[in-house]
């Protein structure tokens, strides 16, 4: 039998106080520390913490509007700051690459509301900036005050934001692949030569949505691409995880749905031409755990008190579309909108659908929207090595209930726990990123992926000249 793999840890955080990944009324826990989200140290603390603790990944969710859904208000997430504030989190990574050496950094941006030239420009700058320690969440945005706040009238039709995506992918691939050629920069002080023109190229996008000259303006980064990160789970967005994501975000119900959803998506990945068998795949982990089982049930009690059913429920409805305050408990809650479609509600195979006294019970709880890890260290441990297992998923992204203590207890109970049982690194990662998650240890993307179509031949070189006799 084989020694286990190392699993894969994020920390998972959102630029803002009310955090709705886990519980967005938390901060107001006496041990809670995010009323303090809105200056640079509790970032840079944050940071320090997860690299000491060999983490892989500090990821940042984002939202681009206000929870609006419930009530068809603001009122409730304004008052409880569900996701509030929307800070950008690019603003704060170069920050955090300053007081850390090898934690990675993956920030959401959406690709309905940037354009191709903008954003590729940043992500080359903050890949150099961070030596390659860089990856971004692509997602097509689903709050309808987001389509507002950039002047559309009314949100796009889910695919179709699908269908902007796989544009704004081919522009910038263009831009990181292919508008500089591998040795275009040269940099040579005694020639005077920066980059060799012959060797950059424009870029002459012209589509349907984007529209983009080139060339780049930035030389290549050390990834050129970052490492691109997707957890779209309706089937539109599990075609566009197969064609371009090297991590996919797990985030079905059960293992069984984790099973057979990532090996759809990595069947489909196969198909197109990719080898399915690289793409690595996280699920979201709540951890609460004590020195007993006691402690760690006082603990998850203790949350419980000042958890807030309305302030999630105005989370779940931004999500989902589902407005639960037009429902009777009886009711239950069916069909499609056109917000996220893997929040919408389901109820595994049981044949009864959810009704909305369903979905109020489960979100009264505290055990927020990722699975739950509690007990003792070593319960902890087994429990995350079970579930990572049976899942067949690569790692994890843990969210805080309380920050900085739920990451503080994790690295100091569990995280030794689990380099005993070989699914924590006991040394710290190195190189870049994608060198990381990459079994041949590359940095950039592979033949096989659809970015790699935009490259650059290589230059022939010199024919050799025949040596001349004396």
């Amino acid at each position: 039998m084989t020694d286990p793999r190392p699993l894969f840890f994020g920390l998972y955080e959102q630029a803002n106080v009310g955090n709705g990944a886990a519980s967005a009324s938390l901060w107001r826990h006496p041990a809670d520390e995010r009323l303090q989200a809105m200056a640079l140290p509790f970032w840079l603390n944050l940071a320090r913490i997860a690299e000491e603790s060999r983490f892989d990944l500090f990821f940042f969710g984002d939202v681009l509007g206000i929870y609006d859904t419930y009530q068809d208000s603001a009122e409730t997430a304004l008052r409880w700051g569900v996701e509030l504030p929307a800070h950008d989190p690019l603003m704060h990574i170069p920050a955090l690459a300053a007081v850390t050496e090898h934690l990675a950094f993956g920030a959401t941006i959406s690709t309905t509301y940037e354009h191709p030239f903008g954003h590729a420009r940043r992500q080359s700058t903050l890949d150099h900036l961070t030596g390659g320690r860089l990856a971004w969440n692509i997602v097509t945005s689903y709050l309808p005050s987001a389509a507002r706040n950039f002047g559309l009238p009314e949100m796009l039709e889910h695919d179709q934001r699908y269908e902007v995506a796989e544009e704004f992918m081919a522009a910038v691939y263009a831009l990181w692949e292919g508008s500089w050629a591998d040795d275009a920069f040269v940099g040579d002080k005694q020639s005077g030569t920066f980059a060799n023109p012959d060797r950059v190229r424009a870029v002459n996008h012209q589509g349907t949505h984007f529209a983009t000259a080139g060339p780049h303006v930035s030389p290549p980064s050390p990834q050129r691409t970052p490492v691109l990160i997707q957890a779209g789970a309706s089937p539109r967005g599990r075609e566009f995880g197969a064609t371009h994501a090297e991590i996919v975000f797990a985030g079905w119900s059960s293992t069984e749905a984790v099973q057979r959803g990532l090996a759809s998506i990595r069947t489909r990945a196969d198909e197109l031409g990719r080898a399915g068998s690289e793409i690595r795949s996280v699920a979201g982990a709540n951890v609460v755990v004590g020195k007993t089982h006691a402690q760690a049930l006082e603990k998850l009690e203790s949350y419980q008190q000042w958890h807030s059913l309305p302030a999630q429920l105005a989370a779940w409805a931004g999500w989902s579309g589902f407005d639960l305050s037009k429902y009777s408990d009886d009711e239950p809650v069916v069909g499609k909108t056109n917000h996220t479609q893997s929040a919408a509600p389901t109820n595994g195979a049981r044949e009864r659908p959810l009704t909305a006294g369903d979905l109020r019970r489960r979100y009264a709880k505290v055990e927020g929207n990722s699975h739950l890890f509690i007990g003792d260290p070593d319960e902890v441990a087994d429990q995350i090595g079970e579930y990572a297992s049976l899942a067949g998923i690569d790692g994890f992204l843990l969210h805080q209930f309380i920050a900085p203590g739920s990451v503080e207890d994790f690295a100091e109970l569990v995280v030794p726990k689990l380099v005993e049982r070989g699914l924590f690194r006991d040394d710290p990662p190195t190189g870049t990123l994608r060198s990381r998650i990459r079994d041949d240890g590359a940095d950039r993307l592979p033949e096989g992926h659809p970015a790699a179509r935009y490259r650059q031949t290589p230059r022939a070189p010199a024919p050799e000249l025949p040596l001349l006799s004396a």
